[in-house]
C-alpha cells in the first residue's frame, strides 16, 4: 500500500494486488462497504496520519475508487471541513451530473465495528497501557493469551477518537495487521482471560 499526499485535504492510496490478498478486498466489496473493506480503509487512514500527516479530525470524507494498471485500485480520499456544504463540494469537483452522484460519501461511522487487536509481551504492559488510555477509549474489549503473548481486543465506539489512544497503545504493544483472522485464531486456540469489559476489569482489579 502506497500513500501520497496530494494536498492538505486530499491523499491518494494505491492498493496493490498483495494488499487485495491480505485484506480480502476488491473494487466491488469496497463499494459494498464490507467489514474487510472498512478495516482496510481505516488502516489506510491511520497510516496516512502517521506517514504524511493527514489528520481527519471532525471532517467528513469523500472517497473515490478507480482501477489501476497493476491489478489493484486507487482510493482518492478528500476531507470536507466541518460546516462545508457537501453538495457544493461535489459540484465544484465535477462529481454531480444530472443531479446524480457517481461516488459514495463515506462518513466516519461504519455499519460494522472495527476490531483492533494488540499484542503485548507481558501483562504489566497492558496495565500501564490501560491506565494511560482510560480517558480515550470507549467501547468493548476482551483479553486473550495465546502462546507466550497477551492479546487485547478493542472495538471502539468512535473510531476517529481512538486514533489518539492508539498512538499511546503502540508504545506498549504491536498492532495485529489482520485482526479478523487473528480474532478467529484467538477464539479457537487462545486462552480466554476476560471475555467482556477487559479494559474496565483491568482498571478495577489490576491497574494502580
Amino acid at each position: 500500500m502506497r500513500i501520497e499526499k496530494i494536498s492538505d485535504n486530499k491523499i491518494r492510496v494505491t492498493v496493490n494486488k498483495e494488499d487485495i490478498k491480505i485484506w480480502n478486498v476488491s473494487m466491488k466489496n469496497l463499494t459494498d462497504n464490507t467489514p474487510e473493506a472498512q478495516d482496510m480503509f481505516w488502516f489506510a487512514l491511520r497510516q496516512a496520519e502517521k506517514d504524511v500527516d493527514f489528520k481527519v479530525g471532525k471532517s467528513q470524507l469523500l472517497v473515490e475508487a478507480v482501477p489501476s494498471n497493476a491489478e489493484g485500485f486507487i482510493m482518492l480520499i478528500s476531507k470536507i471541513e466541518p460546516g462545508a456544504d457537501v453538495m457544493d463540494v461535489l459540484t465544484k469537483n465535477g462529481k454531480i451530473r444530472r443531479q446524480n452522484m457517481d461516488i459514495k460519501i463515506k462518513n466516519r461511522s461504519r455499519t460494522a465495528p472495527i476490531v483492533n487487536i494488540f499484542r503485548f509481551e507481558d501483562f504489566e504492559h497492558i496495565c500501564q497501557c490501560v491506565c494511560q488510555t482510560k480517558d480515550l477509549f470507549c467501547g468493548s474489549s476482551a483479553l486473550y493469551k495465546f502462546r507466550d503473548s497477551f492479546y487485547l481486543v478493542m472495538i471502539p465506539l468512535d473510531t476517529m477518537a481512538f486514533f489518539e489512544a492508539e498512538n499511546i497503545i503502540l508504545e506498549y504493544a504491536s498492532r495485529v495487521q489482520n485482526p479478523t483472522v487473528m480474532e478467529g485464531i484467538l477464539k479457537e486456540h487462545g486462552t480466554e482471560m476476560i471475555r467482556e469489559g477487559a479494559v474496565e476489569a483491568i482498571l478495577t482489579h489490576f491497574a494502580e
